[in-house]
């Protein structure tokens, strides 16, 4: 119960940004954007098992300053922990001279998997929700160098996994 009260709170916000944000974007004539990304990251899972290695990729839809993003998130090198999820939620970003900086807050479905040292896996899936802020650099007219990205989130799995995740990567305006 607890969890479809979760996951009803995350769509109202979600229905209640899309309204607030569409009538701020009325007054916006043009100016969208369609975009993809893609990244290396390395995330910690905090349970004491370091580092494990892995990517992210998605897109996202830019107006003006506000829009949204769809990701996924795989971190399959670790030696006994491993997490992937998908999320889709607001964006919002500034253009400002050299910089852009971003902040994304999505919720999806997510997985996590462990192995122990017998070999014995386990692993299932849950609700997912991510919070990601980062920067961005042009490099060229359509191509962007995501100089650092931070994002924070929890995967309501098993136990539970709250992986820190720092990422950089490219992202390709498409149109």
């Amino acid at each position: 119960m607890k969890r479809c009260s979760m996951l009803f709170a995350w769509a109202l916000l979600f229905v209640f940004f899309t309204f607030t944000a569409r009538a701020q974007e009325l007054d916006a004539v043009g100016g969208r954007s369609v975009n993809v990304f893609a990244e290396f990251s390395t995330a910690n899972l905090a349970q004491g098992d370091g580092f494990i290695w892995g990517g992210s990729a998605g897109g996202y839809l830019q107006g003006h300053m506000l829009g949204w993003v769809l990701r996924g998130t795989a971190e399959p090198s670790g030696d006994t922990l491993h997490f992937y999820n998908a999320v889709i939620g607001p964006r919002i970003a500034i253009d400002v001279p050299i910089v852009k900086p971003f902040i994304e807050a999505a919720g999806g479905v997510g997985h996590s998997n462990y192995v122990n040292g017998t070999g014995i896996s386990g692993g299932s899936w849950g609700a997912a929700w991510q919070i990601d802020a980062g920067i961005e650099h042009g490099l060229l007219p359509r191509l962007r160098w995501r100089v650092v990205e931070v994002g924070y989130g929890h995967i309501y799995a098993g136990p539970g996994v709250s992986p820190t995740v720092i990422s950089t990567g490219l992202s390709l305006h498409v149109f």
